[in-house]
């Protein structure tokens, strides 16, 4: 054997070691997606996760002239999740909603909402 031939060979070893390798259920980052709250409400007002899947949603509040200070989250399973809005600060949630269905978010007042799609 030559030393191209085993150059090759060290090669073509490594790269099915590196394709068997899995990769590491921390490190695969779950589905993101963002809402701002601007003047107008959420946006989008309306959001489509998987279901059974890990996602996170990101709020972030991008002006003060609105009553959106907090959001509250309605789960599957009726609970709620309820997060503080600083101005200009993403807010993460991470959650797995178990079924589909047609679920809310909305403001502390419950007057600015919008619309979780799960599928």
């Amino acid at each position: 054997m030559t030393y191209a031939d085993r150059m090759k060979y060290v090669v073509a070893l490594g790269l099915a070691a590196a394709l068997a390798t899995p990769v590491a259920a921390d490190k695969v980052k779950p589905p993101r997606f963002d809402v701002a709250v601007t003047a107008k409400g959420f946006e989008p007002a309306t959001i489509t996760v998987p279901a059974k899947t890990p996602v996170t949603l990101v709020f972030t509040r991008k002006t003060e002239a609105t009553c959106t200070k907090s959001v509250i989250v309605t789960l599957d399973d009726g609970k709620k999740l309820e997060r503080e809005l600083p101005l200009d600060k993403a807010v993460a949630i991470d959650v797995t909603f178990a079924k589909a269905g047609t679920l809310g978010y909305a403001c502390g007042m419950d007057m600015t909402k919008g619309v979780i799609v799960v599928r």
